[in-house]
């Protein structure tokens, strides 16, 4: 009774420690503010030679619908 006693003790401490160890690593990553769109839509240009994906700073473009590059005029500019 003693031996299975211990045996439940060793395999309860070890499991409790593995599973608290990846529950604080999943707890410590970030979410970039694009992980949606880098796992919907992966484009080229977001890996890095090695083929990681590169988690840096991007900036976001929207357009109207109906714009007309050729008529820009640079005070259209807003930083919103």
């Amino acid at each position: 009774m003693v031996i299975i006693s211990l045996l439940c003790l060793i395999v309860g401490v070890t499991s409790g420690w593995f599973f608290s160890e990846k529950y604080w690593e999943f707890m410590s990553v970030e979410k970039h503010e694009f992980d949606e769109l880098f796992e919907k839509n992966p484009h080229p240009e977001l890996f890095d030679n090695d083929g990681s994906l590169n988690r840096g700073e991007y900036m976001a473009i929207n357009f109207d619908l109906g714009y007309d590059p050729e008529e820009f005029d640079p005070e259209d500019i807003t930083g919103d």
